[in-house]
Formats: C-alpha cells, structure tokens, sequence
C-alpha cells in the first residue's frame, strides 16, 4: 500500500496547518502544500483523456495525480496572481476562465475534502444556517438583517431587551497602509439613533442580546468534538464578545470542561450534515438557565489556538483524518475533554 498523499491548500503564512503537516509526517503521509496564488505562474494544473485519462497538478519538479490524493485539506488561499503586465480585463476574463476549470478539475477528485469551496461558501452564510438551525430545534437569537434604517428605527422604539449589531463576515477591516481592524458585536446604544442613515449603505444584522452564564466555542474534526468552556463573564472585555480578549498575549477566561448534552450532539450533527462539512467552529451561548443558544458554524474557523492554550490534540486528529480519506459521513460522536 503507498503512503497517502495530502494536498494541503493554504496561504504561504499559516502557523495553524504547520503542527498539523509534522503530524502528517509522523504517519507516513506525503503532504504538498501550495497557494492558489502560485497559479498560473508558478503552478498548472492539467486535465485530458488523450492517451489515457489524467488530472494532475505540477508545482515546481513535483507532479500530483490529483485521483490519487487521501485528502485535500482546503485552508484559507489566496487568490490568483495572473503578474502585473496582465491588463484589467484580461485579468478578468483569466480569473472566470481559472475558475471555470481549476474547480471542475478539484470538484472532480473523489477523495476527502476538508471542506470543498462550495461546502464553505454555503455553510459561511449566517442568515441560512440561522433558518436550519431554527428547522433542527436549537434556539437562535431574534434576528434582524436589513438596509433599512426605518426597521431598525421601529426595533429600537419598541423597547424591551438590549439589542446587538453584529458582523456576519467577522468584521475585518482592512485599511491600505495599516493592520486588519475588527468590528466586535456590540450592544447597540443611544448614539444609533444619530447614525440611522448608515444602515442603508449595506446589509446589518441585529439580534436580541442574551443572557450568558458562559459560552462553548466547538471544534468538529470529523465525528470528533472538541468543545471548550469560555467564561466570557468574568471579564469586561469578553461579557459581549469573547473575542475583545482573544490575540496573541491575552488570555481568555477558559472554564472546565464540560461535555456537549446528547441532545446539542444530534442537532450539531444534523446541521453539519445538511451543511456537509467535514470541519466546523460552532458558537454557543449557554443561559443561565442551561439552555445551549446557537450563534454560528464558521466552516473554516481557527483552532491551533485550544492545542497550546489547552494542549488538546487538534493537529493529530486533524492528520488521523487526512490521512485516513474517505468517504466521510456523520456518525458516533466522541467528545474529547481537557
């Protein structure tokens, strides 16, 4: 038997997939990483079924039978880089043509993807997986998502419990010259009655505020969960957003482990199967009351983050899957604890 071949595509700098890659060594895997931003000029792919039927990716002297691979862990690339002597309409038309065929050739593969592009652009879509998850019997918090000033003028003049602006695409700002800025959800204040015209300018998502005792941030690798106790309420910065306490010298405030109830394990295990996600970070909000609240799947969700905080084994259970291929389906859940 050969040793499996994993085609792990991501930008040149990722720290998450390194302890994953050395842990792919360890079992014997031959791993080939690349960037979509190789393409076309330093990376082809091929397709034909003259003198025989072959699929094949070439990056540097190494040629990849692309029907061979265990696995294509599908991380976070960059675009194409078509050079700068490329003119802006020929850029275009390149881009559709590449995409055209480069997704045929990948979408053709028969082995594990973790998880296929189309997979994430769908399950990355929070107004849909709010409606599934209300379908599967979580509870999701009152939404509102519009550009119009007026409905929200109406949300806030009705009263009642405090309401949150939240991004759906993570809030990442990115301005020439300077570092990505983040928007956190924030709970919506009296100011917004002055700056009710700027909701028109895009889609915006409020949702009712809810009560925390703490939060579960869940790591899928297969059929195996990962979920991680946040005590968001023990700190200023995280009560609203754990994230206000998440970067590379914070600390958050981790509580013990405790296991997913039976009932969250099925309906998680439904909404990843509609979504046919092979990985997934789902968010929790756990009530006073013990009632688990579904916040979102991001389908291709950091987690190198837990293994040095908590020292779980998320890279080796991430390289036993790669390895191991498909074809992958929903079943027995095993819950991994810290």
């Amino acid at each position: 038997m050969t040793d499996p071949t994993v085609l792990v595509v991501t930008q040149d700098f990722d720290p998450t997939v390194d302890p994953v890659i050395q842990a792919l060594g360890e079992r014997g895997a031959q791993v080939v990483r690349v960037d979509l931003s190789y393409f076309p000029r330093r990376m082809s792919f091929t397709t034909s079924d003259f003198r025989g039927e072959r699929r094949q990716l070439r990056h540097r002297d190494r040629v990849v039978d692309l029907d061979a691979l265990s696995a294509v862990w599908y991380r976070r690339p960059t675009g194409f880089d078509f050079g700068p002597e490329m003119g802006e309409p020929e850029r275009q038309f390149a881009r559709k043509e590449a995409m055209q065929a480069i997704g045929g050739i990948m979408r053709a593969t028969g082995c594990l993807w973790v998880n296929r592009p189309d997979v994430d652009a769908i399950g990355d879509l929070k107004p849909y997986q709010l409606q599934l998850a209300k379908r599967l019997g979580f509870r999701v918090p009152r939404t509102l998502l519009t550009n119009d000033p007026a409905e929200v003028r109406e949300l806030l003049e009705a009263g009642g419990e405090p309401i949150v602006y939240k991004s759906q695409t993570g809030g990442v700002i990115h301005y020439p010259g300077a570092f990505p800025g983040g928007l956190l959800t924030t709970v919506v204040g009296d100011e917004i009655h002055e700056h009710l015209d700027r909701v028109g300018h895009t889609m915006c998502m409020f949702q009712e505020y809810v009560e925390k005792a703490y939060e579960v941030r869940l790591t899928v690798i297969g059929n195996t969960y990962f979920p991680v106790v946040i005590n968001s309420q023990e700190m200023d910065t995280t009560k609203v957003d754990w994230r206000g306490e998440a970067g590379e010298h914070s600390v958050l405030p981790y509580g013990d482990y405790r296991p997913l109830p039976d009932d969250v394990v099925k309906k998680t295990q439904a909404l990843l199967s509609e979504l046919n996600a092979v990985y997934a970070a789902v968010d929790f909000i756990v009530t006073p009351e013990g009632e688990h609240i579904f916040l979102e799947v991001n389908p291709a969700g950091q987690f190198m983050w837990m293994k040095y905080d908590l020292d779980l084994p998320l890279h080796e259970h991430m390289a036993d899957l790669l390895v191991r291929g498909g074809p992958f389906a929903r079943g027995e859940v095993t819950q991994v604890g810290y």
